[in-house]
């Protein structure tokens, strides 16, 4: 199957985007906070992940938030062996 878009390199995230990312929903009873979350690192690199977790953390969202499993982003990070800079920006402060 062909991808119809293009993967995009480089994207500057304004704060209008990040924004967008506190507002996502769920239809299947998951936690909106640990959706965004992992919306989030699915699509940021970790510079732009990082300033996410500031915000989302400034507006008083809930970064420990777990899946319908019970786990939280950083749990499923700890085994990607990629992905610690994400998982250091969940944990900080």
């Amino acid at each position: 199957m062909k991808r119809d878009k293009k993967r995009v390199e480089g994207e500057v995230w304004g704060e209008a985007h990040l924004e967008d990312y506190l507002n996502f929903t769920t239809y299947d009873g998951t936690d909106p906070d640990f959706h965004c979350l992992y919306r989030a690192y699915t699509r940021m690199n970790e510079e732009t992940f990082e300033r996410f977790v500031t915000l989302f953390r400034e507006r008083g969202r809930n970064l420990n938030a777990t899946n319908l499993e019970g786990h939280t982003l950083a749990d499923i990070l700890q085994d990607h062996t990629q992905a610690q800079a994400y998982r250091d920006a969940l944990l900080k402060g």
